[in-house]
Parts: structure tokens; C-alpha cells; sequence
């Protein structure tokens, strides 16, 4: 038999208190789920970033871009749960990176669409690539000479 103790906030963790009964233990921290090192700012061609195989299922919290090799003043693209575009968008295909205007040291938080917050994301979902999930990054306009930046996945494991 399992006692609750109080209610668990959405958002927050379960965790045990004692013997039997269960609390609410505070915010779960989200991890880098997976990343794309020096994706290509400068090409409008599909970018999976590889879910690693021991994550069955993930929510995502956040997606960061940093580390741009130049000022982002063009460049504009979103993020996918299948490749050409497909499916319903994670980010935004009009989303802007200009705020990275000042290279390697700027970051940015891409924002997530209804899509991207508030689903749990598996290979129910999620298009894949040699049998790993994958998140397609594509861009719609690109910065028109040679950019990069680098994208971390944030998330909980749900596996």
C-alpha cells in the first residue's frame, strides 16, 4: 500500500519519504538529451540530431543554441519530428537566431510550440534513422555565407 503525502506538482517529481509513502520532491532538472555540434546555419537541408538509443521517451524542456561562428542576423528555422519539415513543428519554421549577434559567446533558448511543450516524444512520433529518434533542425532561411552554431536538446527521460 502506497500513502500519499500532499499532491505532486505538475512539473515536479515524485519521490519517496518514507517506507510507503510518496512527496512531492521539487522540480526534476532537465538534461542535455542529445546535441548537434557546428549545425550548419548556412544550408536549409535536413540536420537530425540523434536521440541516443537508451532514451525511449522524453519530454523536451527547452532547445539552446550557442557557440555561433558569426553574428546569426539571417539565418531562420525551426525544428521537426521528421525529416523534409514533416509532421507538426517543434519550433516554429519563421524562428529567428538573429539574437546570437555576438559569436561564441551569446546563447539563445529556441521557443518551443504547443507541439514541443507539451508532448512525450518516442518513436510513436519521432522519425528515425538507424534506429535511433531523431529531431530534424531546418532551416527556412539561411545566413548566406558560412555560419555555425551549436544546438543542445534539453529534456527529462521518461524511458
Amino acid at each position: 500500500m502506497v500513502l500519499q503525502s500532499g499532491v505532486v506538482t505538475p512539473g515536479h517529481v515524485a519521490t519517496w519519504t518514507t517506507d510507503g509513502v510518496i512527496q512531492d520532491g521539487g522540480t526534476q532538472s532537465p538534461a542535455v538529451l542529445a546535441s548537434l555540434r557546428g549545425a550548419n546555419f548556412n544550408s536549409t537541408s535536413d540536420q537530425p540530431i540523434a536521440i541516443p538509443a537508451s532514451i525511449g521517451a522524453f519530454q523536451l524542456t527547452g532547445i539552446i543554441i550557442a557557440n555561433a561562428s558569426i553574428s546569426l542576423s539571417t539565418a531562420a528555422g525551426g525544428f521537426y519530428p521528421a525529416a523534409l519539415k514533416g509532421g507538426t513543428p517543434i519550433v516554429a519554421a519563421s524562428q529567428a537566431y538573429s539574437s546570437l549577434s555576438t559569436p561564441v559567446t551569446a546563447l539563445m533558448q529556441a521557443t518551443l510550440a504547443a507541439f514541443g511543450q507539451n508532448t512525450r516524444f518516442s518513436s510513436a512520433n519521432l522519425g528515425q534513422i538507424l534506429g535511433l529518434n531523431n529531431i530534424w533542425f531546418s532551416l527556412t532561411t539561411p545566413q548566406g555565407v558560412t555560419a555555425t552554431a551549436d544546438i543542445y536538446l534539453l529534456g527529462n527521460n521518461l524511458t
